[in-house]
């Protein structure tokens, strides 16, 4: 016969009881039922049937002379098993309070002696039913474990090969730009100045990527340094004054506070990019975007208060979840969001902070980052 084709074995169950009688008539009913029984007579056995035998489902006795079966259904649930290990505690202790010690020690299910012969098949079939999906949806996990394993592996790939052609593609690009000052030349300058610009924004896609990926292998470690606010808010601004401009849209700054703080300058100017690019997307021709940092004894709060749709209050967790322009689509009211939002929060959380939304008074939204002193 094909290996391929051998029937599965029927289940294994393991029963215990330090009573041989009792051992006997659950092994009949279940064995008539097609069921597969071994046994085991004390607590000490039960274990090592159990580690040795990987039965798939537990009757066990709770008044033994060696062992609580309370205790024992402890130990069991504890035991590092890859799938669901249903225990049903089966005694003549059929008081309230029995039961509710039972179930606080992990037992799936409670019968009393004597026991009925159809309800025990019953929860037995639906105990090793339950077990079976739990087993499913374990591998299910592992798959999809697997599978973002290979995109991000994918991802980093791409990134580190194209990182370098794309460097020299933008060399080139200001080459040319540079060896074509003459007024004759406008045009030209003109497209590879938009051509300099669609290339640099997949070289900072890509940086994205990269930094996403190291922050969640945790081999991009936070370097605090001293930074002046202002500094920094200026940084992030004049990344972005160009889009700005084009889209009409007027970006305010203020900081209140103490003007040093302790942080990861690359990073956190970053973030706050990210946060900026996002605000101006969304925010209208005329409208405007407000940038505030606060410093209080160390503990640093940024803002970015844009002027668009806003978020749905039913986004307002998902927004900075890796890939959550899936979600986002979903409300049909934010779009693009990606990774760029997702490294904010990586960033928030390597420095013992955290980032959120919530909605600015006359309409938009506001991204609050915030970032201890210290990590707590």
């Amino acid at each position: 016969m094909d290996a391929g084709n051998v029937p599965a074995q029927p289940p294994l169950i393991l029963v215990v009881d330090d009573e041989r009688r009792n051992r006997a008539v659950l092994r009949g009913h279940l064995s008539g039922a097609g069921y597969r029984v071994i046994e085991a007579g004390s607590g000490e056995e039960a274990i090592e049937m159990v580690t040795s035998n990987a039965p798939e489902l537990v009757l066990l006795d709770v008044m033994m002379p060696d062992a609580n079966g309370f205790d024992l259904c402890r130990r069991i649930k504890g035991m590092p098993f890859e799938t669901l290990l249903p225990v049903v505690l089966v005694t003549s202790l059929d008081g309230q309070s029995d039961k509710y010690a039972g179930f606080e020690n992990g037992a799936d299910e409670y019968l009393v002696k004597p026991v009925d012969r159809r309800q025990l098949l019953l929860r037995v079939r639906g105990l090793l039913r339950l077990r079976e999906q739990d087993k499913l949806i374990r591998q299910q996990v592992e798959n999809l474990r697997r599978l973002q394993a290979a995109k991000d592996d994918l991802v980093s790939l791409l990134v580190h090969d194209m990182r370098s052609p794309l460097a020299g593609q933008i060399s080139l690009l200001q080459i040319i730009e540079e060896e074509h000052r003459g007024p004759e030349h406008e045009a030209l300058r003109k497209d590879v100045g938009q051509a300099l610009i669609a290339a640099q924004r997949l070289a900072d896609a890509l940086e994205e990527a990269l930094r996403v990926r190291l922050l969640e292998e945790e081999r991009l470690p936070i370097q605090r340094e001293e930074i002046e606010l202002a500094d920094l808010l200026r940084q992030a601004v004049e990344t972005v004054e160009g889009v700005a401009r084009r889209r009409g849209v007027q970006i305010s700054m203020a900081v209140e506070g103490d003007r040093v703080v302790s942080a990861d300058p690359r990073l956190l100017r970053r973030s706050l990019e990210n946060l900026l690019s996002n605000g101006l997307k969304y925010t209208p021709s005329g409208g405007d975007v407000a940038v505030r940092a606060r410093n209080k004894g160390g503990d640093l709060e940024i803002e970015v208060a844009d002027r668009g749709p806003g978020v749905p209050d039913e986004l307002k967790e998902v927004m900075f979840e890796k890939f959550g322009s899936l979600e986002a689509r979903k409300g049909k009211a934010r779009r693009g969001i990606g990774l760029g939002l997702y490294l904010v929060k990586l960033v928030a959380s390597e420095h013992g902070g955290a980032v959120e939304v919530h909605d600015r008074p006359g309409g938009g939204a506001v991204f609050a980052l915030r970032l201890p002193r210290e990590v707590q």
